[in-house]
């Protein structure tokens, strides 16, 4: 209230005390613009700093962790002061920052860090991090001598040499070294042939292809923004994230161990026999990511660490329905993002250079193109100021139609849909989150041709363009000519009255809101209440605003449907929109989460999120199961199955539960012959008599 009071000048303070509450408040303010130069300092430096490493200079990401420590005592007082305490789970300078200077060697920044821990208490529990960086800086200097020794020497061999039971930190240390360019390295099936830089002839890799796009036509995917209150919207039981209850869960749901290597519960199923697995007819383990679909079993190498597949980014083998296989192949391109269609067949990947690659049924090569410059993703980046390194962090998903004739990919909160054959099909983009909405208003006002031209002179532009640059040049300007950074320069004023009438001119946009076209671009409101002072009325509202990126709806899910060319986009706010075969949206499914697995069979959908399973039918819920293992959905024509680490649960289509088989080790697949069906480790195979058969 006397917050208020001062606001709207009501208080009668006067003489010596105000005179005291004014002196007081100056000196805070002198103490706090102090205080925020050292915490700028310390941001700037740690950005610098995580720049530095990420582009593999170190030398100069160890001047940036010395720098940066200078500034975390008063860092530390600044945030105590203004939060009264100091919780930070996080001080890069002090973990990742104290590898960087024990890989260069910087004994001295090691020792400072030292000091810095020992007279800041509030850094006591960092202690362990800057002992281990100590340890560390010898360790580097043993496996330097050690591979000078030994040049050629395995990678797994170096602990031995230098005596270090720790093979994990060792390992880590030689990807530092590698990318401080003082050792390389040379894939040697599994593992690594180690040398110091210079002291034996690398093979060099041969260039590497470049793949462009296949679209027949150049210019960009039409893109329809989603209108949700169009839709048919299906709200359902939210989802709870991991952290929700998740523990109180799973402690009721904590299996317990089988007596034997394998053990069927909660029905009339029974073991027919237990084996062990000939080593010859044993998964590869470097096949760690498993998919079930129409055809059988798909597995993926996305390390290329498969042994006699030649010089490889990936690879995939599949088995059959009854568990033989089918094909091995090794990939020329990454799988850094994968999609296949549960009851389709084939496979989609993208490489980490944005290269989209497609394979039939037996693994051969369909398709590969490059989308790096493709329209939409150009536009894309432009929209989101997107560096060429973090492009492969925008696109979040890749899918496969269920006949192959098409597919899709998604940026941030659009989806793009292309045939085989190279046609752009269409085009959909996401809703913002529920609660932020855009501030700029349209204007009102309209312009003639010589006014546009008028508007591109002042703004230094010339045709064409659009309203980025637009955006770009009004902040230079704004920068340049504002009033309030040019106090006591009449033209200043005169100059920003022209330059806001001609980004308005330029854009339709209302000038009073330019400011916030050309920064921050959505709100949302927090909080609006209302309140009395001294018989007045006020109300006060609050808002948060931030960028467009952080606003849209990312896309983090993506499926083809069964039986259609329709596809399923779920964003990251929890919402599940299906679109038709020309992307307009048809329904919109609200769970609160996103889900991991989305399965349209024709007849049921299935979402399934980290901690649920919704089962629908002609969108209807028809049953929901809880899914606290982590578990992955195998989909069949005669029910479906979730495959927990060491469970396996199978159920009659509309959810109606049949029984579990449980492991005492990880199970690696399941399938199904004739009427039997088949569990298996990385070790042991059981045969189960009884249970329903996967396929009819």
């Amino acid at each position: 209230m006397q917050f208020i009071r001062r606001l709207f000048g009501m208080t009668d303070e006067v003489g010596e005390e105000k005179s005291k509450r004014d002196s007081k408040q100056l000196n805070d303010r002198v103490y706090e613009s102090f205080e925020s130069d050292s915490s700028d300092r310390y941001f700037d430096t740690l950005t610098r700093m995580q720049q530095a490493i990420q582009s593999n200079e170190f030398d100069e990401a160890a001047k940036l962790v010395r720098l940066n420590m200078e500034c975390i005592p008063t860092w530390i007082t600044e945030t105590r002061r203004q939060f009264g305490s100091f919780v930070i789970p996080s001080i890069p300078a002090l973990q990742q920052g104290g590898t960087i200077l024990a890989v260069v060697g910087d004994e001295e920044g090691l020792r400072r860090m030292q000091e810095l821990i020992e007279r800041s208490p509030e850094l006591i529990k960092w202690a362990d991090n800057v002992q281990q960086h100590r340890i560390d800086i010898r360790l580097v200097e043993k496996i330097l001598e050690g591979v000078g020794k030994n040049p050629g020497c395995l990678q797994t061999e170096v602990k031995g040499l230098i005596g270090e039971s720790d093979g994990r930190r060792v390992a880590r240390l030689i990807s530092y070294l590698e990318r401080a360019r003082k050792i390389v390295r040379i894939k040697k099936g599994r593992t690594y042939q180690i040398a110091i830089v210079g002291a034996i002839d690398v093979p060099k890799q041969p260039a590497r292809e470049s793949i462009g796009p296949h679209r027949k036509v150049r210019s960009s995917i039409n893109v329809q923004e989603i209108d949700l209150a169009n839709l048919s919207y299906v709200p359902l039981p939210h989802s709870p994230t991991k952290w929700e209850e998740s523990a109180r869960v799973r402690e009721r749901d904590n299996l317990a161990s089988p007596a034997d290597y394998f053990e069927v519960r909660d029905t009339n199923w029974k073991i027919e026999s237990i084996t062990s697995i000939p080593m010859s007819e044993r998964p590869d383990p470097a096949f760690r990511q498993v998919h079930p679909y129409d055809s059988g079993i798909l597995m993926i190498d996305d390390l290329a660490k498969a042994e006699g597949l030649g010089n490889i980014e990936a690879a995939a083998l599949r088995y059959d329905r009854s568990g033989c296989m089918v094909a091995k192949v090794g990939m020329r391109h990454g799988t850094y993002r994968v999609g296949v269609h549960p009851l389709g067949r084939g496979m989609i990947a993208m490489s980490r250079d944005c290269v989209i690659h497609i394979y039939d049924d037996q693994l051969g090569l369909v398709l590969e193109t490059g989308i790096t410059d493709a329209p939409e993703v150009l536009a894309l980046r432009k929209r989101f100021d997107i560096p060429d390194k973090q492009l492969k962090n925008h696109l979040r998903c890749v899918a496969l139609s269920e006949g192959s004739e098409s597919y899709l990919y998604t940026g941030v909160d659009e989806a793009w849909c292309v045939g085989l054959d190279g046609k752009g099909l269409w085009g959909a983009k996401l809703p913002l989150k529920e609660g932020w909405s855009r501030v700029t208003t349209p204007s009102q006002n309209f312009h003639t041709s010589s006014e546009v031209e008028n508007a591109l002179s002042v703004m230094g532009l010339t045709l064409p363009i659009d309203s980025e640059e637009v955006k770009q040049r009004y902040r230079s300007l704004a920068k340049q000519w504002h009033p309030d950074l040019n106090p006591g320069l009449h033209q200043a004023q005169e100059k920003m009255k022209s330059i806001n009438l001609a980004a308005e001119t330029l854009t339709s946009i209302e000038a009073s809101t330019l400011p916030q076209y050309a920064g921050v671009t959505f709100e949302q409101e927090l909080d609006a209440s209302e309140f009395e002072v001294d018989g007045h009325r006020f109300s006060m509202t609050m808002t948060m605003s931030i960028g467009e990126i952080h606003a849209v709806d990312w896309i983090y899910a993506a499926c083809f449907a069964a039986k259609s060319d329709s596809v399923y986009l779920a964003g990251y706010s929890g919402r599940v929109v299906k679109v038709d075969e020309n992307g307009e949206g048809l329904t919109a499914y609200d769970i609160g989460n996103v889900p991991r697995r989305i399965i349209d069979t024709g007849d049921y959908l299935y979402l399934l999120t980290d901690t649920r399973l919704y089962i629908l039918r002609d969108d209807k819920l028809v049953a929901l199961k809880d899914t606290f293992s982590a578990g992955d959905l195998v989909v069949a024509q005669t029910g479906f199955g979730l495959l927990e680490n060491k469970r396996f649960r199978w159920f009659r289509e509309d959810g109606q539960y049949l029984g579990e088989v449980v492991s005492r080790h990880p199970i690696r697949r399941v399938y199904s012959v004739n009427d039997r069906m088949i569990v298996e480790t990385r070790q042991h195979r059981a045969i189960i008599q009884g249970a329903q058969r996967f396929w009819e």
